[in-house]
């Protein structure tokens, strides 16, 4: 059976406004401790992806509305806008659409949709992020440090067709391990300790009918 009413309250977009500022300050560590390492630019979407994954289950698993992975895509689209980013905001708004219709089937209870539309919204949204460095990335650097904006064109000119594609690849393994992994602690942890009221569980008994 749907839920009364599938639009978003005032409670959940405070709600959604909480956790993605919670993503916001996992994405800065991240950045923090993987940006000094060498070649570890390759790996920032996988890693994320698997890192933010309990964040974004939770956040479904209380909100379980339509609008939660758009809302979330808008604010990021805002945010990289600040910083020039302006290419990555057409693949990141439709991660949230894509992200919403997948994992909404079923009201957010089939976790096989939830995982996946996961999966399209990490990997679009990772779309994005690398954009910036094969659409114009002279223009993207232009305010930056003259040594920072150097170092930067220089990694930027070895990216590659086969980088896109293994940063796509690790951006789609994290995305579904993370997914799986917070999907085990959220029934396991938060639906016992009364955090919230269900997880998305497996097709085959998202699809039955209540007792």
């Amino acid at each position: 059976m749907r839920p009364a009413t599938q639009k978003l309250n005032v409670r959940d977009l405070i709600t959604i406004g909480v956790f993605n500022a919670l993503i916001l300050v996992v994405y800065i560590v991240m950045q923090t401790i993987l940006q000094p390492i060498p070649g570890m630019g390759l790996f920032n979407g996988g890693v994320g992806a698997f890192l933010m994954a309990p964040l974004y289950m939770i956040l479904v698993a209380r909100v379980h509305k339509r609008g939660v992975f758009f809302i979330t895509s808008v604010l990021y689209a805002v945010l990289v806008s600040t910083v020039g980013m302006y290419s990555a905001i057409p693949p990141i708004l439709l991660a949230g659409l894509l992200g919403d219709l997948i994992a909404g089937v079923q009201s957010f209870r089939n976790l096989s949709a939830v995982i996946t539309g996961y999966i399209v919204f990490k990997t679009l949204e990772a779309v994005g992020n690398y954009s910036v460095v094969v659409i114009n990335p002279e223009r993207f650097a232009a305010n930056m440090e003259p040594a920072v904006r150097a170092k930067w064109l220089e990694g930027a000119a070895m990216f590659n067709f086969w980088m896109g594609a293994f940063v796509l690849v690790f951006t789609v393994m994290g995305a579904l391990a993370g997914g799986a992994l917070a999907s085990r602690i959220l029934r396991k942890h938060f639906v016992k300790a009364g955090l919230v009221a269900a997880a998305p569980v497996k097709p085959e008994l998202a699809a039955a009918p209540p007792a």
